[in-house]
């Protein structure tokens, strides 16, 4: 059987080598781990091969540890996520694996979580593994509705509130793991949507081409506790994602209206103007420039515009 993992990296050399290790110590022998560095500027290559987890072989960064491939490919320049995804997939696909493990480098799997995760492709093509903090290791890494739909950031209420440690819902990247029937059906993530939303829009794809989409709540994750900025509105009732950072909130917005239109629905795509009109106007006091940003990132991702966030790449 051939499993081929992607790692996805921008400047975090360290947290990639340890997510590197992860996959290496798995119990299930990896066939090849593809290593795709967002163009970062932290000296990631030569830190890989001082740490001797990847060698120099004519053009080629490569090496063989474990029985396991090792492939280290940079970007010419920062892709996001999505764009980092599409080519590492497409280079893991060389060799038309059985399965793909896909990961940012900011999490990593604890000791036997792939093999939990193959033990259920009798029955399913798209496999999520459950992510905890990686500082508590008893929470969620997001909160979640258990069975009873009560939002809950505890593991061990949620893996209780399903008898058979099977959760109808995913939350990918972070250690999916994807069989080639996917692939060949779904395809890749959509690259042009940079970062945020582009996860979502490739599970949404797969759910409209009738794969069921499960998360294994005995397959461990650990990824970084969920630090997206939220803000409150209507008393502190309602949040609001914002972000200060106008490339994040340019692709959240843009891309989570892409998906409303043409996946969720696109009432949602109302409801949420409402809530940022309200935010927008009320909660900061008349911010018509960014108000009007707002506006053009709904339009963005209503025609399916994926240009606005270049602009602010630095």
């Amino acid at each position: 059987m051939i499993i081929n993992a992607v790692i996805v990296t921008y400047n975090r050399k360290e947290l990639l080598l340890r997510c590197i290790k992860a996959l290496l110590g798995q119990t299930v022998p990896l066939t090849g781990i593809y290593i795709i560095d967002n163009a970062s500027v932290d000296g990631t290559k030569w830190f890989l091969l001082e740490k001797r987890i990847i060698e120099k072989t004519g053009n080629e960064y490569t090496k063989q540890i474990n029985n396991t491939n090792i492939h280290y490919f940079r970007l010419k320049e920062n892709s996001g996520g999505a764009g980092g995804f599409h080519v590492g997939m497409k280079l893991a696909y060389h060799d038309k694996p059985d399965y793909m493990w896909i990961m940012d480098d900011d999490g990593y799997p604890l000791d036997g979580c792939l093999e939990k995760q193959l033990e259920l492709t009798d029955r399913f093509d798209y496999i999520m593994p459950i992510s905890l903090d990686t500082e508590k290791k008893d929470k969620l890494t997001w909160f979640i509705r258990d069975r009873q739909k009560k939002w809950t950031r505890s593991y061990f209420k949620l893996r209780s509130s399903f008898k058979n440690r099977i959760m109808e819902y995913a939350v990918p990247f972070n250690g999916l793991l994807m069989s080639r029937n996917i692939i060949e059906h779904v395809g890749w993530p959509k690259k042009e949507m940079f970062i945020w939303g582009d996860d979502f829009e490739h599970q949404y794809r797969c759910q409209k081409a009738g794969f069921k989409t499960i998360t294994a709540l005995d397959a461990i994750f650990y990824h970084p506790e969920d630090k997206a900025d939220h803000q409150r509105i209507f008393f502190g009732k309602v949040p609001v994602n914002y972000s200060e950072s106008k490339l994040r909130f340019t692709c959240l917005i843009r891309n989570s209206t892409y998906n409303y239109w043409h996946y969720r629905g696109k009432h949602f795509i109302l409801a949420k103007f409402l809530i940022y009109t309200w935010f927008f106007l009320i909660n900061r006091k008349l911010a018509f420039k960014e108000y009007i940003h707002y506006l053009k990132c709904v339009l963005d991702g209503i025609q399916g515009d994926f240009n606005r966030h270049k602009q602010f790449l630095s």
